[in-house]
């Protein structure tokens, strides 16, 4: 019955650590936001998204939201970025809100991870 016991504990304790995403990728996130690099960023999008940039919204796939997100940071170059909160739901979700400035104008960015911790929705909001 011990050995049932420790097994059970040892199986809930990894996948615990598990369902909790790369602590880097929000970092990481900001970084590709700071270089302006869709390519890297894009690279952290899930298959299909949920994506609003300004007036465009819908879920798209990776590639078509690839080129949104690339023709956004063509057209606004980020100025600066800042991670303001993040945490996470009880579906195992992730979030991060950013602070993000161009020349022109300022953005909210609402980032949500998946259970992979891939990009499912992303929101660019001013």
């Amino acid at each position: 019955m011990k050995k049932l016991i420790i097994i059970s504990i040892i199986f809930l304790s990894i996948n615990h650590i598990q369902a909790q995403p790369d602590t880097n990728i929000f970092n990481s996130i900001t970084t590709f936001f700071q270089q302006n690099n869709y390519e890297k960023l894009s690279n952290q999008f899930a298959q299909t998204l949920d994506l609003s940039i300004e007036d465009i919204d819908g879920t798209y796939g990776k590639e078509q939201a690839t080129v949104l997100i690339k023709a956004f940071l063509k057209k606004n170059k980020t100025s600066s970025i800042i991670l303001k909160h993040q945490g996470a739901s009880n579906e195992r979700t992730h979030y991060a809100v950013y602070a993000l400035k161009s020349d022109k104008k300022a953005w909210s960015v609402y980032v949500l991870l998946g259970k992979d911790s891939k990009i499912i929705q992303l929101q660019i909001e001013e």
